[in-house]
């Protein structure tokens, strides 16, 4: 069995997904033509769409921070992400890089076999999205997680970001989990930062849906059982994530 978390999600649950997205957007835009008409001062905005939006705003201004800190820090390693899909994340770690002139190289894991609502080469649209933002293009590479991390990964980290599935078997996701954090935390350095996507602590209060991958959960409380880590959960409005820092 692959240690790599793959959705298995039927047609005519993607055809549902899509439709109903659709009448929700023509809907919202409705809304908010008739509330533009009456100057009320606010508009509605649909909520993200796991298919289609991997993180939210909040989310991202929390990944700038994290990086943005341990660069001005000066943590040594490079940037790792796990489970890049088509680099939404990746292009913001590249521009912080960038942003600070920093000689780390931003390395993804992906084994670009789940499409979502992507219909060509994942890989490829990655890297014209690189392309179209005018960043370096970040070392990719192609595979299941159990065949690339144990031999891969660079030798020390300073970010790790964690997005390996989303989705299917909680048991599986969890196993992954696992498997990813085994490889990465023996080489991450002293200070440095992993950010777990989908992590949910429900009484931490910091979304508003509820948990979307279990699975993430249920890895960390048992892997830092016997770890001086404790896992920080961040707001992320409808979508959860956590971090640790390496002590």
């Amino acid at each position: 069995m692959n240690n790599y978390f793959v959705i298995e999600q039927h047609p005519t649950d993607q055809q549902h997904l899509s439709l109903r997205s659709t009448v929700r957007n023509k809907l919202v835009a409705l809304i908010n033509k008739g509330m533009h008409r009456i100057k009320p001062g606010y508009s509605i905005t649909p909520p993200p769409n796991p298919l289609v939006d991997m993180t939210t705003v909040e989310q991202r201004i929390n990944y700038f921070h994290l990086l943005d800190s341990i660069i001005a820090n000066r943590i040594p390693g490079d940037v790792v992400e796990l489970g890049c899909f088509t680099g939404q994340c990746a292009l913001l770690f590249q521009q912080v890089i960038q942003m600070h002139q920093s000689e780390k190289t931003l390395h993804l894991y992906d084994s670009f076999e789940v499409k979502f609502r992507i219909s060509g080469d994942i890989e490829r649209e990655l890297l014209n999205n690189f392309e179209r933002a005018t960043l370096p293009f970040p070392v990719l590479y192609k595979g299941y997680f159990e065949d690339t991390l144990p031999t891969q990964l660079p030798e020390q980290l300073s970010f790790v970001h964690i997005d390996c599935g989303f989705g299917g078997d909680i048991a599986l996701h969890k196993n992954t989990l696992l498997f990813c954090l085994n490889a990465v935390y023996p080489k991450m350095a002293t200070g440095s930062v992993c950010v777990l996507m989908d992590y949910y602590d429900d009484t931490a209060h910091t979304v508003f849906a509820g948990a979307l991958n279990p699975g993430v959960k249920l890895a960390c409380d048992e892997f830092f059982l016997s770890k001086p880590e404790k896992i920080i959960s961040l707001y992320g409005n409808q979508y959860a994530h956590g971090f640790f820092r390496k002590v």
